[in-house]
């Protein structure tokens, strides 16, 4: 050990035996003293050597009645007992302090929710009473309970570490707090940020980076930032955005040529299946994919890795719609005699989940052939085919050219899976195709709670992570 990690080490010992360490550095402590055993040999060495200072010091203070050549032997021998005793226990792996050091639980994990774990430290049981340390959730919602009332629901993938009844770090992923006012002054970190809270509900996403996105919902909070001398008090509505986070968001699949990974396995546009059955996806012939928002300031060139779908009654520019077209030519001439619909969801980056609730969408096949030329770059709310942008229609597309095929269910929470519809509806919208091209409309019927919900994203032909739209079809 370097001389500032022998430092350092003795500090922790010490303020452990004060009583005023924190969770973090009792943790550093603990592994130091069951992985290092030089950190063992200099606890052992420092504990000697303290109590041959106080031998010394109280032999020095004994009365004169004590001080006898046989009393002062026998002192001696009882001190180095007990002196030889505590360095035994730190040298034996540290046992003592590790079987003494069992923090009381600050928090609960009240709801799991289609949960997958990682590696947590922590109990991942619904109810499970938590003391500080470690959770990862891949993927589903999972709602905390502190001692101090401040509920934080972590939605995957994230990486968050419970500090106390009062504080919390997210490593790495998306929550969202609800502080009551008896907990008023509960604290979230990340990497960079420490942001406290007033009383309100908000939102926070970081990246092990430092990057960090703080969107208040309700309230009051003040975010501190490393480098910064002053705090930052945000409000309802307001946000602050560190290291562009949205700007991330809104294409990570921008600059392919640079990725430090190349991207993973996709299936061909088009391929056989066997048992009659063949697949076509977006991505082949005159395929393609895109999406529509309410807010015209919002440009979509249709080479987005993601379609984004959102319905909501709390801010008009926000809905969205996607568009996705199947060349079918290779299928003229033939008859289809069963169709399937996948579609795969990523992880949206925009909004928080626990704002949603299990969402329905519906898909529609467009019947008015004559409109089947859109174009990716250029479709928009205002041309977008089987719309109207007036507010009784622009949940759904226009029902006198359009046709509901199916409809499937997003459970809340879920940021990643593969959805599908199939059915005899489908199935005749391909039989009754005359151009070989038929467009589908993806719409969530389902409302967000309130601001900020979750904008839910799919895959499209972009997308470097995740099969594109695909329509598996069987012929006759």
């Amino acid at each position: 050990m370097t001389p500032a990690e022998q430092w350092n080490l003795l500090e922790l010992w010490e303020r452990a035996r004060d009583g005023a360490i924190n969770a973090d550095e009792q943790t550093q402590l603990n592994e130091l003293i069951r992985d290092n055993a030089e950190a063992r040999r200099l606890l052992a060495e420092t504990a000697m050597m303290e109590a041959q200072i106080r031998e010394m010091d109280i032999e020095q203070a004994l009365p004169m009645a004590w001080t006898t050549p046989q009393d002062t032997q026998i002192y001696r021998s009882w001190s180095w007992h007990l002196l030889t005793a505590a360095a035994a226990a730190i040298v034996a792996a540290g046992a003592v302090w590790l079987l003494t050091d069992n923090p009381s639980p600050v928090a609960t994990l009240a709801k799991a929710r289609c949960c997958k774990w990682g590696n947590s430290a922590l109990p991942t049981l619904e109810g499970a009473l938590l003391p500080p340390g470690m959770l990862e959730l891949l993927e589903g919602m999972a709602t905390l309970k502190f001692k101090s009332g401040a509920e934080v629901v972590l939605e995957a993938p994230v990486t968050l570490e419970v500090l106390s009844g009062m504080e919390c770090r997210v490593r790495k992923g998306t929550v969202v707090a609800e502080v009551p006012p008896q907990a008023k002054g509960f604290t979230i970190h990340t990497p960079e940020t420490k942001i406290v809270d007033w009383g309100t509900r908000f939102g926070v996403s970081a990246g092990e980076d430092g990057k960090c996105l703080v969107h208040v919902i309700e309230g009051l909070v003040e975010v501190y930032r490393e480098g910064e001398s002053q705090s930052k008090e945000l409000r309802a509505g307001q946000r602050v955005d560190y290291g562009d986070f949205l700007a991330g968001a809104v294409n990570p699949d921008a600059d392919k040529d640079n990725q430090p990974e190349s991207g993973r396995w996709l299936p061909d546009p088009i391929r056989d299946l066997g048992d009659g059955w063949q697949a076509v996806t977006t991505a082949f012939g005159n395929g393609k994919d895109s999406w529509i928002q309410s807010n015209p300031s919002i440009e979509v060139s249709g080479k987005e890795s993601f379609l984004r779908v959102k319905r909501t009654s709390h801010d008009m520019k926000l809905d969205r719609k996607a568009y996705m077209a199947f060349d079918l030519s290779r299928f003229l001439g033939k008859r289809v005699a069963e169709a399937e619909f996948v579609i795969h969801l990523e992880p949206s980056d925009l909004g928080f989940a626990s704002l949603v609730p299990d969402a329905t969408f519906a898909v529609y096949a467009l019947t008015e052939e004559s409109q089947d030329q859109w174009s990716e770059a250029e479709i928009t709310w205002r041309n977008a085919p089987a719309h109207d942008a007036s507010s009784e229609q622009r949940a759904v597309p226009m029902a006198q050219q359009t046709k509901l095929v199916g409809r499937f269910i997003v459970p809340q929470g879920s940021t990643r899976g593969s959805f599908s519809i199939k059915g005899e509806a489908l199935t005749e919208s391909l039989r009754q195709d005359s151009n070989g091209l038929l467009t589908l409309i993806l719409c969530r019927e389902t409302d967000e709670m309130s601001r900020n919900g979750l904008a839910h994203a799919f895959a499209s032909k972009e997308n470097t992570r995740n099969a594109p739209p695909t329509l598996r079809v069987r012929l006759e």
